[in-house]
């Protein structure tokens, strides 16, 4: 996807504060208020930008633990993944749910009001295999903004040598 140096500046201040407004995000990239417009409506179009939301904060609501929760699943069982997911699903503390790659098969990010509420967390998916789990310290890097050198770096990866 070709995107410019004002779609990057718009998709970077965006993603900080999507709630600005057109004429705001205009002055910040040098564009009008309708150029800026029909260029966000263009990346939505384009399906770059899907959504905009609130972002809550978890302790003002009494939500004091966060943790990842990594599940092995053992193979074999035919529709096993869909009934961790419609599990997950059914569990309100969980906040996202990912398969990947490793010995795990799910990791799930799930926020809780206290520690003691994990117990209510795990216990069902122990019926589909082992769990660990690692409770949040701190979060140093948080929601982080795509950026452009992200996606246009040319080497990805460098090479070791051997």
């Amino acid at each position: 996807m070709e995107l410019d140096d004002i779609d990057w500046a718009i998709l970077e201040d965006l993603q900080v504060d999507g709630r600005v407004a057109f004429r705001e995000l205009g002055r910040r990239v040098g564009l009008s208020a309708p150029a800026v417009a029909a260029r966000v409506r263009r990346l939505e179009d384009r399906g770059i930008i899907t959504g905009y939301k609130a972002v809550l904060d978890l302790e003002h609501l009494g939500v004091d633990v966060l943790a990842f929760v990594r599940v092995s699943v053992g193979g074999g069982k035919q529709g096993i993944y869909e009934q961790v997911i419609e599990t997950a699903r059914s569990i309100p503390e969980v906040i996202d749910l990912y398969t990947v790659s490793g010995a795990e098969t799910f990791l799930l990010k799930v926020a809780m009001r206290s520690v003691g509420d994990l117990e209510g967390v795990l216990r069902p998916m122990w019926q589909f295999g082992d769990t660990i789990t690692g409770v949040v310290m701190s979060e140093p890097i948080a929601d982080r903004p795509i950026v452009r050198e992200m996606v246009e770096r040319d080497d990805p990866a460098p090479k070791r040598r051997r």
